[in-house]
């Protein structure tokens, strides 16, 4: 049986086999340009070494490279070496920095056995692990194009920015999307009138109150303005046009695999178990599916693994009499990055949750390591969960019975009491009342009117 290191590059794979003794008995460089099927040459320089060959075992540092994944899908075994650990080793031992001095380490540390098993999950989850990663990048390159808008519009028109609230999207809402289209100016803007602005809401999809909407928009519209020179502002017009182009365009690339992120999760084999917790929609469910994967048992073998890697374990550091617990900062940043969310969702739907989240507060934690132990309760339950089959339960998860008394509960209470739905109910019926005028009565929004006074939601 052999052991082999190998240092990958963006041009290059320096390999070094040992052998049991940790004698060398091989090593090679394959250059990209020079094999169009790098897996094909690695194989025929191992098959001379030895007569069993297939049986030996590759290390790698990066386990993520199209290499390794190929390497594994042919059948040979590869393991993942950590890069810190073999940065310490080569520092330790005095090794000058070079890839084949550095295939060599490799090789010696897969012999040693510091290296840790690669656990493949299936192509399913392997696929929705893909478009999270994307669907992820695409979030992001929608709030940087966002800004960008944002702060082009602040240096010729801040009252745009103000014009659409947060409530209703913002500058990213398709209706201020169609009106900044057209007039991204405040002179062009000026030019409007309801009718045209009404038009334009309607092309994007408004279909209530759009003359009302109309009117303040104009009214926004024709207040005094600070104006450049109409050239600068043509130039500014054009850059305004370009950074509206490119918000468009990252809109839709999110609403689209949005849609490839849902038809994904629903196809992965723990997307019933998910879907069964409160709190946990489509994109939270799948980000955690994608990082977890559908192999969790093989791959961490125990809940508080998961939780290490996840990075609500906490680390203690112990000196004599000296105690001080540490956040772990050595953990999945894309995993701990949507606990944290995860938890923030749950503890607004979960009975459990907020109930610990409550507890923690009380006992002196901060907002984030109270979430972050919210966090790790669920990855200890999910854990659970994906290792019998069992579904979540959110007693069993936080520790209580639903059915004890003084049991904890999450019902909310609603924004407008029986006295004061029926004197909402009185004012609209009375002639000349408005929804907007009613809900100012009693310092509440609209949408609460329409919910809970008139029994409909409010659809735009």
């Amino acid at each position: 049986m052999l052991f082999a290191g190998c240092d990958w590059s963006d041009q290059w794979l320096d390999v070094a086999v040992v052998d049991r003794s940790g004698a060398l008995v091989g090593e090679t460089r394959i250059v990209y340009a020079e094999t169009p099927d790098p897996v094909a040459s690695y194989t025929e320089f191992l098959a001379p070494l030895t007569r069993r060959w297939r049986a030996t075992v590759t290390g790698i540092e990066d386990v993520g490279l199209l290499f390794a994944r190929a390497l594994a899908a042919s059948g040979l075994e590869v393991v993942h070496v950590d890069p810190t650990r073999a940065a310490r080793h080569r520092a330790a031992q005095g090794i000058p920095k070079s890839d084949r001095a550095d295939a060599r380490l490799i090789a010696l540390m897969t012999l040693a056995g510091e290296a840790r098993p690669v656990v493949a999950s299936s192509p399913e989850a392997e696929a929705l692990r893909v478009v999270a990663h994307a669907h992820r990048a695409a979030v992001v390159r929608r709030a940087e194009a966002l800004h960008a808008l944002r702060a082009g519009l602040m240096r010729i028109w801040p009252a745009a920015v103000a014009a659409w609230p947060a409530n209703v999207g913002g500058l990213r809402s398709a209706q201020a999307r169609a009106v900044l289209a057209v007039a991204p100016t405040p002179r062009a803007a000026a030019g409007l009138d309801r009718t045209a602005l009404a038009v334009l809401l309607s092309a994007a999809g408004r279909t209530r109150t759009v003359q009302d909407e109309a009117e303040r928009l104009r009214m926004i519209f024709h207040r005094p303005a600070m104006l450049l020179d109409p050239r600068v502002e043509g130039a500014e017009a054009l850059r305004i046009g370009h950074l509206l182009a490119v918000l468009d365009h990252a809109v839709r690339r999110v609403e689209d695999l949005g849609r490839d992120l849902e038809r994904h999760y629903t196809g992965h084999r723990f997307h019933p178990l998910m879907a069964g917790a409160p709190g946990i929609g489509t994109v939270l469910g799948a980000y955690l599916l994608a990082e977890i994967g559908d192999r969790p048992v093989e791959r961490f073998g125990s809940g508080r693994s998961l939780a290490a890697y996840a990075g609500v374990a906490p680390v203690t550091w112990a000196s004599g009499q000296t105690v001080r617990v540490a956040f772990r900062r050595a953990s999945s940043t894309l995993l701990r990055s949507t606990l944290h969310a995860t938890a923030f969702s749950l503890v607004g739907h979960s009975p459990g949750a907020h109930a610990y989240y409550t507890m923690r507060r009380s006992a002196g934690d901060a907002h984030a390591t109270a979430l972050r132990k919210v966090g790790r309760k669920i990855v200890l339950c999910l854990y659970h969960c994906m290792a019998t089959g069992l579904p979540y339960d959110d007693g069993i998860a936080f520790g209580y019975d639903p059915a004890a008394d003084g049991a904890p509960t999450r019902s909310r209470r609603p924004p407008l009491d029986e006295e004061q739905i029926e004197q909402a109910r009185s004012m609209l019926a009375a002639p000349g009342s408005t929804v907007t005028a009613t809900a100012r009565a009693f310092g509440v929004s609209t949408q609460t009117i329409y919910r809970h006074v008139l029994g409909r939601h409010r659809t735009r």
